[in-house]
């Protein structure tokens, strides 16, 4: 009987030994997180970082590809002034800009006074670079840089300025186009009618006389038909650009006259400049 007790103790004992050590596993298997989880919490904590790195090297590259864009080794021209300050440097997009022009000077090539239509043989300006010119500013930066004193300096300098005056060159085309005019459109002469006295000597006129021919429609210069316009003349015309896009074809029997002659200014005003030249 004794002997079944003490044995009955030693398993007791051994039981409440082994409770820590269970315990102890519980607590690892529940500290030791799934591989899966590991993964996956180590990707979202490097996502910020390998964003914040691409990041970093698209503004690193930004100034690279920028500086890309631009050639390098284009001279620094000097600063364009006066007459050649807003002119194109090439002659179709000169042309594009003289016809969104408010107002445009031309010599009358033909016309057509039942449909109120004027062609015009216009002079378009366009900017030229002058190659040797550009050559002698070049030369004159270098040995300005290289010079040693100030007298190298002063004669380089002396002849960049003067290089520098004679890049640019006044270059034109011209361009024939045709316009039609308005209903109402207004024709006027910068310049009276000459008048003559008996002998047939041309005879100047009064001031009264100018304010009568002048008009009381406060309209610019003197009052003309469009039967007085020649071809020859120099005439400036003010254009009444189309605000709307041009109007789709039509396809039925009765559509007349095209999309694009739908869409083009018409002229408002036209004024004679000089008569022809004999």
């Amino acid at each position: 009987m004794q002997a079944v007790s003490r044995i009955g103790a030693f398993m007791l004992m051994g039981f409440l030994l082994s409770l820590p050590a269970l315990g102890g596993d519980d607590q690892e298997k529940k500290a030791d997180p799934p591989k899966d989880d590991v993964k996956k919490t180590d990707v979202k904590k490097d996502e910020p970082a390998k964003k914040d790195a691409d990041k970093n090297e698209t503004k690193k590259d930004e100034p690279a590809k920028k500086a890309a864009k631009k050639p390098a080794g284009m001279p620094k021209l000097p600063p364009r002034q006066g007459k050649y300050k807003n002119l194109e440097d090439d002659p179709e997009a000169a042309t594009k800009k003289m016809l969104r022009s408010p107002k445009v000077q031309g010599t009358v090539v033909a016309l057509a006074e039942d449909k109120k239509l004027l062609r015009l043989r216009v002079p378009i300006h366009y900017l030229k670079i002058n190659e040797g010119q550009l050559e002698g500013y070049l030369n004159a930066q270098m040995n300005m840089l290289n010079a040693t004193n100030a007298q190298g300096v002063a004669s380089a300098l002396r002849s960049m300025n003067q290089a520098a005056a004679q890049i640019y060159e006044l270059a034109t085309i011209e361009k024939e186009v045709e316009w039609t005019a308005t209903d109402d459109v207004k024709v006027r002469m910068r310049n009276p009618p000459p008048k003559f006295d008996d002998k047939g000597r041309v005879k100047p006129y009064t001031a009264r006389e100018l304010r009568e021919l002048r008009g009381n429609d406060k309209l610019p210069f003197f009052p003309a038909e469009f039967s007085d316009l020649k071809a020859g003349q120099i005439v400036e015309v003010t254009l009444l650009q189309k605000k709307t896009g041009p109007r789709p074809v039509r396809r039925d029997k009765d559509a007349e006259g095209d999309a694009a002659g739908d869409n083009r200014p018409k002229m408002s005003m036209i004024v004679i400049v000089a008569e022809p030249r004999n």
